[in-house]
Parts: C-alpha cells; structure tokens; sequence
C-alpha cells in the first residue's frame, strides 16, 4: 500500500502559505469567528474543495483570486487578534473581501487607504507578503540580496517577518518623504 500523501502535502502548504491551510483556516475561524463553511465561502471555494485543503489531501490553491482573499482573511485576522477591528467593521471588512475579484487584492488595499488608521496599509502589504511565505523565508531572501540590494531586502525583511507597527512606521516614512 502506497504511503499517505497528507504529510507531504501539509509540507508542501507550510512551503507555500507558511504554515499548512488547516493551522491557517484555524486561524482565521477563532480569530473570525467563522466556521470552515463560512471561510470557504469568503473565499470563493467550495466547503468540500477547502475541506480536501485543510485534510492535506490538495495542496494549493489554484484560484489566484481565492488566493489574494487568503491573504486579505489572514490581515483581517491579524487585525482582529490585535484588536484593530471593531464588530461593525469586521462585518464589512468580510463582506469587500468576499466582493473582491481581484488577484492582487488591490480592493481591499483601497479600503485600507481611504481607513482612519495611518497603519492600514502597512498591515494590508503585510498580509499579502506573509499569503505568500513564511517569515523565515523572507529573512532568507533579505540575506541573500542585502550587499546588492539593500532597500529590497529592508523591504522583506520589514514586510514579510516585521512587527506591524515597524511596518506602519517604514510606511509612513516612505509615503510622507
């Protein structure tokens, strides 16, 4: 009998995402309040397809939108632990992802930039680099470009494995200069 794939797949997820889905999804759901049915929902996936995910029995996502909505679940998320997020709007926070149809997430960017908080798109670019990678994977990269490319990696290095008020203070360094 052929060995069960599931590990691999979970190390292929943490490979990708920075953790395997079912710790992600975890994740999202207590800090959400959301059931699996709901994510999937948000997402623009099926409760069956995220359920094979979550079980390891798939890997990645495919849908780059789905993708991209990953990435803003996780910033709300983080958002919501820290907490930055209201009742009211995390509401509507969930509702623009769920409405989004963008790959790159530049809705929810927008929405972010039109926020109170001088900090939101900080945490938003957050988001998004760490839907990609996991933070040592960033630090890695930052090593490998910091003699040639030093404000590259300064860029990783703050984005992808940086504090979110390091984060919001390169932001407003960078967007105020």
């Amino acid at each position: 009998m052929p060995d069960d794939p599931t590990a691999s797949h979970r190390a292929s997820q943490a490979a990708l995402y920075g953790q395997p889905l079912a710790e992600i999804i975890a994740e999202i759901g207590r800090a959400l309040g959301l059931n699996q049915a709901r994510i999937a929902a948000v997402l623009g996936l099926s409760a069956p397809m995220l359920s094979h995910l979550v079980a390891g029995r798939r890997v990645k996502i495919g849908n780059p939108v789905a993708h991209a909505r990953l990435g803003q679940l996780r910033a709300l998320a983080a958002d919501a632990t820290a907490g930055r997020v209201g009742a009211g709007e995390l509401a509507d926070r969930l509702a623009g992802i769920e409405a989004s149809s963008d790959s790159w997430a530049t809705t929810e960017l927008s929405t972010a930039a039109s926020s109170d908080d001088p900090g939101a798109l900080a945490r938003q670019t957050q988001g998004m680099f760490r839907g990609v990678a996991a933070a040592g994977d960033f630090l890695s990269a930052a090593d490998r470009l910091d003699a040639e490319f030093p404000a590259i990696a300064e860029l990783l290095r703050i984005y992808g494995a940086g504090r979110s008020d390091s984060a919001a203070a390169h932001w407003a360094r960078s967007t105020t200069g």
